[in-house]
């Protein structure tokens, strides 16, 4: 369909960003965008909406996707820690977890074994290399880490966010324990079985969307967030409009206003927008 249909069929649409989360929403289960995706994105820019990526990954490894879709301006990532412009490099907005709760979340992650891996500004570190839990890691984000022995050796190298990679088992017991024990200090979440990640307190993509939003002279109820994970509920919330993907997060699921129809997960967020077009 070409834009001249798409502006006739949407006649008064009224959002103006659109916020997609990466990771089960717009890149399949290959970590690919599928054509399906890659029209459903260009589709909304068509008819007058800025698209932006808002991801837990690094900027680093979300930049390669906006240039892919021919987006630009500001990327989230780090689930919100972190806004960066993906042409310029410049930060716009960044936030760090105290030295101190790193610390402590790092040793009380490795005392149950699980294995911390350190977001950094402009590097992604972890203690040590041959692990099944940090090659799953790397195998899902698509990039590898730098190995640095002791991260007490970071002092100074303040974290974005902290993702502890163990048995899913583990995870499960230790997040109650761990979650309350941080709870002034960092927000614990888990976007896989296999992983907790302490955020600064406060700190999401929702808090981030509405910065650029703001920025952009948008108001909230013209805004569309698109996601499947835990890390997306705050921005689901927030957004006028959330749309979480049918095969995603429970917790999405709940937050949402609306769901993408059932279907195969590669092309999940194009139905979701043919649903929104359809009013």
């Amino acid at each position: 369909m070409d834009q001249t249909s798409h502006q006739k069929e949407v006649k008064g649409f009224s959002f103006r960003l659109a916020a997609i989360d990466l990771d089960g929403t717009l890149l399949g289960p290959d970590k690919q965008v599928g054509p399906e995706n890659a029209a459903a994105v260009q589709r909304l820019r068509d008819n007058g909406v800025t698209v932006i990526i808002a991801s837990g990954r690094r900027h680093q490894n979300s930049v390669r996707f906006q240039r892919e879709l021919g987006l630009t301006g500001p990327i989230i990532a780090c689930q919100g820690g972190l806004i960066r412009d993906g042409e310029s490099g410049n930060v716009i907005e960044a936030h760090f977890l105290p030295q101190s709760v790193t610390r402590q979340i790092i040793s009380d992650a490795e005392k149950n074994g699980m294995h911390p891996i350190y977001y950094h500004l402009d590097h992604l570190y972890v203690a040590e290399r041959h692990n099944q839990w940090i090659d799953l890691y790397e195998s899902r984000v698509g990039e590898r880490a730098e190995v640095l022995r002791d991260l007490e050796q970071l002092e100074g190298r303040r974290a974005l966010k902290l993702v502890c990679y163990g048995d899913p088992a583990v995870v499960a017991k230790v997040r109650p324990e761990m979650s309350a024990h941080y709870a002034d200090k960092a927000d614990v979440l888990s976007t896989e079985h296999e992983n907790l990640e302490f955020m600064p307190r406060g700190i999401s993509k929702a808090t981030a969307l509405a910065k650029v939003a703001g920025e952009y002279g948008v108001r909230q109820e013209e805004v569309l967030a698109f996601g499947d994970g835990e890390n997306d509920v705050a921005m689901l919330l927030w957004a006028g409009v959330g749309i979480a993907m049918s095969h995603g997060n429970e917790a999405a699921i709940k937050a949402a206003k609306q769901v993408s129809p059932p279907g195969p997960p590669e092309s999940a967020f194009a139905r979701a927008v043919d649903a929104l077009f359809q009013g």
